[in-house]
């Protein structure tokens, strides 16, 4: 593998080409190094300084060239071969003995996302280090220099620390950021406003962008350049938070923007602007696709109550007049029809009540009407009420309640009936044979007025398959096609007694086996009545 990389590294050097043509002719001095740190390559700069061929120098060791600094090379090259780039200064030594002062940078050669050797690019700082050396000597003979220096030298250093601060801010925000001069033209920019607006910094640089950016006001109309927001901060100096605006790419597309303008003060002048901003194109289109989902669901919900109302009109006189027949003379097969005309329609009535149901919770008009009843007679009167549909289908349908269970609470009566007879419906619905029950069992919060009633339906029925639980509690669900045209239904009633229970402030949630029967609970909360209504039997 190493022979390979090898000769790779020896052909990406020396294959015709541009690439051939920058490598020999860089003024700086390139080494090519394979992983074991031995040089492959060497462009004309580089080989005229160490004053070795390519030949020599894939024969010579390094540490002839590197002398004292071989550790402090060996250090930097571990890391490039980790992938990290790294900048550091060493003493050179050439053909002849001489001894040069060089800044290398080691930069890794990567090929298929593999580190196959590293460039070594050196500039020769001999002269600039002899000039130091020379300043530093200067300093030292001459006191008042020398003084003069150390007052200056922390100074600049803070200057350097906050210029490398503050680039290191404007470099890594993700906010687009440009600054301005009097004239509007742009002195600085930062790379995520190069990312946004499709300049490169050469192009944007010196454009005279209040004009070039274009930006508009958020309805698209145009800022005349002088009543531009920008341009009235150079004005007056004066800061400016936009929340609606349009910027202009390169490319002359388009896209939503809030940004904040600052003046910018020179000895005590107003010098230009600085602009930041951001992107906010995405945040609109989610905000117009959510208003147009609201209008449309409310659309739905209006149009469905407005069905539900036009229809049960019509539904009513229906079950009337077939309850008027049915009081009338009829053969045994007209009885039959009847009977059917006015079960059929009892039942659309029930789904048309469910879709207007179900309209208001969704557009927020379901309201709650509180009153105090007795629970136990609602309750014995909901089994009243399917028994005979039980005794058709020869199954045990029965009630209890805890004692604990007060006989008076405080409601909305009609909806927690609807809540019971939907369970219970559903319970005999999905039941062939065993038992169908009710019941209700009070559990107490310590400590406090409140308390729960959890009312449960159990039925020995068909049961649930665990992955289809999720399902149940969705509107217009139906678990499986099969069940569907057996026993019909729209899929509405468990979405609408989940959100009529959490409407209530309860939470209801199931258990279920696959062919041995489910349980439906949920639990409401209540408050101790201040007079004493409870009932210690059934």
């Amino acid at each position: 593998m190493q022979v390979d990389n090898h000769l790779i590294l020896k052909r990406i050097v020396t294959d015709e080409g541009i690439y051939k043509s920058f490598f020999e002719n860089h003024p700086d001095y390139i080494f090519v190094m394979d992983l074991q740190g031995s040089y492959v390559h060497a462009n004309r700069s580089a080989r005229e300084l160490a004053g070795y061929s390519c030949e020599d120098l894939n024969e010579l060791s390094k540490e002839v060239l590197l002398s004292d600094s071989r550790f402090i090379c060996r250090h930097y090259f571990s890391r490039v071969l980790n992938g990290e780039s790294s900048c550091f200064e060493i003493d050179f030594t050439d053909k002849e003995g001489v001894v040069h002062r060089v800044q290398v940078s080691y930069v890794p050669i990567t090929v298929d996302d593999e580190i196959i050797g590293a460039f070594s690019i050196a500039k020769d700082i001999t002269e600039r280090g002899k000039v130091q050396d020379e300043i530093r000597l200067e300093l030292e003979e001459d006191p008042q220099a020398q003084a003069l220096h150390s007052s200056i030298e922390p100074v600049l250093e803070h200057l350097q620390e906050l210029h490398e601060r503050h680039s290191l801010i404007l470099n890594s925000v993700s906010e687009g950021i440009f600054g301005l001069d009097a004239q509007g033209r742009t002195i600085f920019i930062n790379p995520a406003a190069m990312r946004m607006l499709g300049y490169s910094q050469e192009e944007f640089l010196g454009l005279h962008n209040i004009s070039n950016l274009n930006h508009t006001r958020a309805d698209g109309s145009n800022y005349n350049p002088a009543e531009s927001p920008i341009s009235q901060t150079i004005a007056d100096g004066l800061n400016r938070v936009m929340d609606d605006g349009i910027f202009w790419r390169k490319d002359g597309t388009s896209f939503f923007v809030n940004y904040r303008v600052a003046p910018l003060i020179d000895k005590g002048q107003i010098a230009g602007a600085v602009v930041a901003f951001s992107d906010i194109t995405g945040e609109r289109e989610i905000l117009h696709a959510k208003e147009s989902a609201e209008r449309a669901a409310q659309a739905k919900s209006d149009f469905l109550a407005m069905m539900s109302h036009e229809i049960r009109t019509p539904m009513n006189g229906m079950i009337g007049m077939a309850d008027l027949l049915l009081e009338t003379e009829l053969t045994e097969d007209q009885h039959n029809y009847a009977e059917i005309l006015r079960s059929s329609s009892y039942s659309l009535l029930q789904i048309l009540n469910d879709i207007l149901d179900f309209s208001k919770i969704e557009a927020g008009k379901m309201s709650l009407q509180k009153e105090s009843f007795d629970l136990r007679e609602m309750l014995e009167g909901i089994v009243n009420l399917f028994t005979p549909k039980a005794e058709e289908k020869a199954l045990s349908l029965r009630w209890w309640a805890d004692t604990s269970v007060p006989q008076w609470v405080t409601t909305d009566s009609n909806r927690l009936r609807q809540i019971i007879v939907n369970l219970v419906g559903n319970a005999l619905k999905f039941t062939e044979q065993g038992n169908v029950t009710l019941s209700v069992k009070n559990i107490l919060l310590p400590y406090s007025r409140e308390f729960l009633l959890e009312f449960s339906v159990r039925d020995t029925g068909v049961g649930i398959h665990g992955s289809k639980l999720n399902l149940l509690f969705q509107s217009f669900s139906q678990l499986h096609p099969s069940i569907n045209r057996k026993y019909g239904g729209t899929g509405l009633g468990l979405a609408i007694c989940k959100q009529l229970v959490e409407l209530m402030g309860g939470t209801i949630f199931v258990e279920s086996e696959e062919g041995v029967g489910s349980t439906f609970r949920f639990m409401l909360p209540f408050i101790e009545e201040e007079h004493d209504r409870t009932n210690d039997s059934i």
